[in-house]
């Protein structure tokens, strides 16, 4: 009976960060194009009734406005060089790709690509 290839542990650890990023990304676009950049729930929330989207809206506006954003990727891109692990890479990955979205387009390219690299099997150590 042929044995069925088995992903090695690491590439399935690979896959399961990549999957994450991308849902982040995903979830980020939405709060971007149907949140933050949305007419009608900027007009509601103007008029006062927009309710606990209009709180969610600030928080994001604030977020990269103030470049706390930024500052939280590239805190996740420094914990993922010293680390070095597959989680903090993970963390990176995610990080830099919701920073790509949400108009920290430097930080989140650079954590990107740093998680990236981390993730690589050669790259990794342990």
């Amino acid at each position: 009976m042929a044995r069925q290839a088995q992903a090695p542990r690491g590439g399935r650890a690979r896959l399961a960060a990549a999957l994450v990023a991308t849902l982040a990304a995903t979830l980020a676009a939405w709060a971007r194009r149907d949140l933050v950049e949305s007419h009608a729930v900027a007009r509601a929330c103007l008029a006062g009734q927009g309710g606990a989207v209009c709180g969610v809206r600030a928080a994001l506006v604030q977020a990269f406005n103030s470049g706390l954003l930024g500052a939280l990727v590239l805190a996740a891109a420094l914990l993922a060089l010293l680390c070095r692990r597959a989680w903090t890479a993970a963390l990176c990955l995610t990080l830099g790709a919701t920073g790509l979205v949400l108009y920290s387009f430097q930080t989140g390219a650079l954590a990107l690509l740093i998680g990236a690299l981390l993730l690589l099997p050669a790259a990794r150590q342990g």
